[in-house]
């Protein structure tokens, strides 16, 4: 058995073990062990060859105290130098059950280091090591810093009923969800290995594992918000539902400005169930309808039939208006010659065209009817009847309004209705 170990024969020592139950004693283990390290660490066929030789030591080994330190020597020699260790040769020498604990911690620690966290959990079911609060802390911004997806396997690692590990589970949780400001151009970095997709993911991994702050939950809510986007609404929701975040609704009513602005007008079905109150997401309806109805036509391609749709839509769903935007609307459809839903909107909403759109419509009408006469007679009078109509009857101004437009028609070159028209708003007049 010398003899082969110093020519460094393995298939003779496996032989001899094979044939007659020798073992390599403990000077012997530790000559091969050492012999094992490879010359040239990183060269892949060296530290290949030293692998296999060290795992074949490890299984010719005598089963004593004495060898047994010889391998927990060898450990912690290895895991001196750097140029030699490696986590299969750490697992491999770990796995001989030595009984140095103060190795094996050393072992266990360059694991973590390493990013080895399964092993680092198999060495903690085994020996119970785990990180302390100032480890744990480092390897928690760690994993966040570099955008790791470890953050579940360092969860294992520590003492649950380690108060500082608590604290510093806390500390990490708010100091992470606060640092970025609302809207700030990291949070709009929304690719899959961007960065809110690692501070959303880092964040609701603690959460899940019952780490909670109010505090952070809140201005996590407030952050996901701020990125406009679907993927952070739905976590705003999420949040809201499982973790009873709020946020201050001044910024939820900016997030629907921001929306509509950006043309996201699908988002707002996810920003509205993130008010508290009714009266908060009434006053949010409402301003989106205001917003809606005050956007140029260049805002809906210039197509006037998807401004009307995207308002009619959110009257019906919400069922929620303001004077000022119902009758922002119906002057829209009267100058988009939409006198239908105009009416529609006086009668169910009670909205009013205002005096200044009312004469200059009128008056248009009049003068289209006497220079191309474009309809016919009934239809041109119910026409302006129908305008009379959404006229507001106690709007002090109004007497006066009709007074200037009966007699700038009065002072019209004649037309055929000309007398029916004048006749039409004198009886009109009086009847205010």
């Amino acid at each position: 058995m010398d003899e082969a170990i110093s020519s460094n024969n393995f298939p003779a020592i496996w032989q001899l073990k094979s044939r007659y139950g020798l073992t390599l004693n403990a000077t012997q283990l530790k000559e091969v062990l050492w012999h094992a390290l490879p010359p040239s660490p990183s060269h892949p066929s060296d530290s290949a060859c030293a692998k296999n030789k060290i795992q074949l030591a490890l299984e010719l080994m005598t089963n004593d105290d004495a060898s047994k330190t010889v391998v927990s020597d060898f450990l912690q020699e290895v895991l001196k130098n750097e140029g030699h260790t490696n986590c299969v040769l750490v697992n491999q020498l770990v796995e001989s059950k030595i009984p140095n604990e103060s190795a094996l911690k050393e072992a266990f620690d360059y694991l973590v280091s390493k990013g080895r966290f399964y092993d680092a959990k198999t060495m903690r079911d085994e020996y119970k090591f785990s990180l302390d609060f100032s480890e744990l802390k480092e390897q928690l911004q760690k994993t966040y810093d570099e955008k790791s997806r470890n953050l579940q396997s360092i969860l294992h690692l520590y003492n649950k009923d380690d108060e500082t590990c608590q604290f510093t589970l806390h500390y990490i949780l708010k100091t992470v969800a606060t640092q970025p400001q609302d809207g700030s151009p990291e949070l709009l970095d929304l690719r899959y290995d961007g960065f809110f997709s690692n501070y959303m993911s880092f964040i609701s991994t603690l959460l899940s594992h019952g780490v909670m702050d109010q505090t952070a939950v809140d201005a996590a809510m407030s952050k996901a918000v701020s990125t406009i986007s679907r993927e952070g609404l739905e976590w705003a929701a999420e949040l809201k539902a499982r973790y009873q975040a709020t946020m201050d609704p001044a910024k939820l009513k900016e997030a629907i400005v921001k929306a509509i602005d950006q043309n996201e007008r699908s988002l707002l079905k996810l920003i509205l169930p993130l008010f508290v109150s009714e009266q908060d997401t009434k006053a949010a309806n409402i301003m989106i309808l205001e917003k809606l109805a005050s956007k140029p036509d260049p805002y809906f391609q210039g197509i006037y039939r998807f401004a009307k749709e995207a308002c009619q839509k959110q009257l019906a769903s919400s069922r929620c208006w303001s004077q000022e935007a119902v009758d922002t609307l119906i002057k829209r459809a009267i100058n988009n010659d939409d006198i239908h839903w105009a009416i529609e909107l006086n009668n169910s909403y009670r909205a009013y065209l205002d005096i200044e759109t009312l004469a200059s419509q009128i008056l248009k009408k009049v003068h289209d009817e006497k220079v191309q006469k474009r309809s016919s007679e009934t239809y041109f009078l119910d026409t302006l009847r129908k305008l009379l109509r959404l006229a507001k009857p106690d709007n002090p101004d109004l007497p006066n309004t009709i007074q200037t437009i009966t007699d700038q028609i009065i002072n019209m070159e004649s037309f055929p209705l000309k007398q029916t028209v004048v006749e039409m708003l004198i009886d009109f007049q009086g009847s205010l």
